[in-house]
């Protein structure tokens, strides 16, 4: 009988051990709690943005704003956009936008010029539209043969070859802004870059799109920074916040799994 009893003594205070060994293994770190909680918190975060799906808020928050190549457009502010609209160009953002009764009507993405051939700012108007035009400044320069010697030649700079010819860059659907060749065309676009020789470029269905509503006369200026009258200033600051936390969401993740496969490898080798 007091054999048993010493054996069941042994096996409880042996379950014991185990038990407490098992629950300090498992036991979190601090700084796996931590990063469990703010992840959490974060996530909670993540999903208070509460604007239309349709509306220009949502848009704005939602696209990584302004480095997105999306278009935003309002069907029925495009309606009536030929009756009373102007458009703003922002560099800061490299974002052209249609305003009409002072409502966004469409946001796009633009490249304007490089520097040192920057597009200038100001208050312009549309002079002259035309959709089939040509530069008759920037373009190619081809030898007699017809080969391309020069992809980005300025033909007030750069000699013709003899034989030769040059050939000004395409720019449908051009607007002109000023006397000396600025306007807004169908070109390259890359988000948030600027790639032209001073022209607007925009893409070809906002391009089109523009081209339809606007006319000889409409305002267009060209801005350094954001338009005071620019709607969204909440909607661009919440968006701002959600991609910071969007990006700590996935520092945290990969910080916990680092924990956890830290400790696994630890218990492995503690066997």
């Amino acid at each position: 009988m007091r054999n048993l009893f010493r054996l069941v003594t042994t096996l409880f205070c042996l379950y014991a051990v185990q038990t407490t060994f098992t629950s300090c293994i498992n036991l979190e770190s601090p700084e796996l709690t931590a990063a469990k909680k703010e992840l959490t918190n974060l996530r909670r975060q993540q999903s208070l943005r509460n604007y239309p799906p349709s509306s220009y808020d949502y848009f704005v928050s939602h696209n990584q704003y302004p480095v997105t190549i999306k278009i935003y457009k309002d069907s029925e502010l495009l309606k009536i956009a030929p009756k009373n609209c102007n458009v703003i160009i922002c560099l800061q953002q490299q974002r052209g936008r249609l305003y009409v009764n002072g409502q966004v009507a469409a946001d796009w993405p633009v490249s304007t010029g490089i520097p040192g051939r920057d597009t200038p700012t100001g208050n312009f108007s549309i002079r002259e539209k035309r959709e089939s035009y040509a530069s008759n400044r920037y373009g190619k320069m081809l030898d007699k043969n017809g080969n391309c010697i020069n992809g980005d030649a300025d033909a007030f700079s750069d000699p013709v070859p003899e034989g030769g010819s040059f050939v000004g860059s395409p720019m449908p659907f051009w607007m002109r802004l000023t006397g000396d060749g600025v306007g807004m065309h169908i070109g390259k676009v890359r988000a948030g870059r600027r790639l032209s020789h001073g022209c607007i470029r925009m893409p070809g269905e906002m391009a089109r799109e523009l081209y339809r509503v606007a006319s000889v006369g409409t305002r267009v200026s060209v801005v350094k920074d954001i338009e005071p009258q620019f709607p969204a200033l909440g909607a661009l600051s919440a968006g701002n916040q959600q991609n910071s936390i969007e990006k700590r969401i996935v520092e945290l993740e990969k910080k916990i799994y680092d924990i956890k496969m830290k400790k696994y490898l630890a218990q492995q080798n503690n066997r």
